[in-house]
């Protein structure tokens, strides 16, 4: 087993994996009933937390700063942070709660306050010690950490990445689709130093400002319009000694291992959008009549309403890894991808019986929130590793 994969265990057991404690009373987190009483109805037109705010950020592919703005002063963010580095995070499971209950607003929100837990986990994996102040301080302040990984020739092949660092110390080439590239306070990159295999790659910490680094956005998304995601360009720019993160040669691995996280909370993504669209379609058909009764009491042909049975296996099934993993890290690698990969097939499922019910009004442009949620939750199925 390597040093890396070792470090992981060790972390997931000793780190992460923190009993359930009581809150002190001054500590600044939120809970899932805190947070949709500090949001509001989300059916009133007035609510900038509301449904109408989401659609109208979407038509104009606009970010949700201001509800972002507002869980960060509720300790949202503090909720995937370790509590050394000024955070409140206790159980994967209680964090995975707490995102659902935001996304259900807007799935945007995920990313827009959480989209630095890959850089996260990485230095806590290999960071050294001056390098896990600098980034503690900037996500406990509400800042973000870049991730760069990707390539847009190369996409999931990541031993094919060409973005390297130079015999002078300069690096060369371009990252894409780089989470909250253009905001970020700090940039974690991934970049070749070797020829050939995974440890060809080494990890740095940048300063997003350095001389010779381009910032652009990156292509538009079809779902999650919203999204902060850059093509960052790297035009011979200054790599310092002390940017190396861990060991030369081991960037790739941990980056990979750090996916894991990435894959488990995304399934808050999926279940949020999916609670969204089965809340619509129920107030629909309890509203909506067909010769005088009401759509909820009527016969539907098979297929079209989310039966029961399959709504309480969907509530079990993506119950068991979150908390699984405190108790079995090794399995966390297996886990996290099946997970996440049954409850986004599930959704996808409820999803699309939703819209069967709904009809013509889940593509409608006006009132268009079920539609946004299906194009929400693919890019997050797609997105999230």
């Amino acid at each position: 087993m390597s040093p890396c994969r070792r470090r992981w265990r060790t972390t997931a057991r000793c780190r992460w994996s923190r009993p359930r404690s009581r809150r002190p009373p001054d500590e600044p987190r939120a809970d899932p009933e805190e947070v949709e009483e500090l949001l509001g109805d989300p059916g009133d037109p007035g609510n900038p937390y509301g449904f109408a705010a989401a659609v109208a950020r979407d038509e104009a592919d606009a970010p949700p700063d201001e509800l972002c703005r507002t869980l960060v002063a509720a300790g949202f963010h503090l909720n995937y942070l370790p509590r050394e580095w000024g955070g409140a995070f206790d159980t994967f499971d209680r964090g995975l709660t707490l995102v659902r209950a935001a996304a259900r607003r807007d799935v945007n929100v995920m990313p827009g306050t959480m989209f630095s837990i890959i850089a996260a986990t990485c230095l806590r994996l290999h960071g050294g010690e001056a390098q896990r102040e600098q980034v503690a301080r900037i996500l406990t302040g509400g800042g973000s950490v870049g991730f760069a990984l990707t390539e847009a020739a190369h996409g999931s092949d990541l031993l094919a990445g060409e973005v390297r660092l130079d015999a002078d110390g300069r690096l060369h080439g371009e990252k894409w689709m780089v989470g909250n590239g253009l905001r970020c306070d700090a940039l974690y990159v991934v970049a070749r130093t070797g020829e050939r295999g995974p440890g060809a790659f080494s990890a740095y910490l940048l300063d997003p400002g350095a001389d010779g680094l381009v910032r652009e956005p990156a292509p538009r998304t079809g779902g999650m319009r919203g999204v902060d995601t850059a093509r960052v360009r790297f035009d011979g720019t200054p790599v310092p000694a002390d940017a190396l993160v861990g060991k030369v040669g081991e960037g790739l691995e941990v980056a990979v291992l750090a996916q894991q996280a990435v894959r488990l909370m995304s399934m808050a993504g999926s279940l949020g959008c999916a609670d969204t669209a089965l809340r619509l379609t129920l107030d629909f058909a309890a509203g909506h009549q067909v010769a005088g009764t009401p759509s909820s009491r009527r016969r539907t042909p098979a297929g079209s309403w989310p039966s029961p049975r399959r709504r309480c296996w969907l509530r079990t099934r993506w119950r068991w890894p979150p908390p699984g993993v405190h108790v079995v890290p090794e399995a966390f690698s297996v886990w996290a991808p099946a997970a996440k990969h049954v409850v986004a097939e599930a959704c996808e499922e409820l999803v699309r019986r939703c819209a069967a019910v709904l009809a013509t009004r889940s593509v409608l442009r006006e009132g268009r929130r079920a539609r946004d949620c299906s194009r929400s939750f693919s890019a997050t199925r797609r997105w999230c590793g």
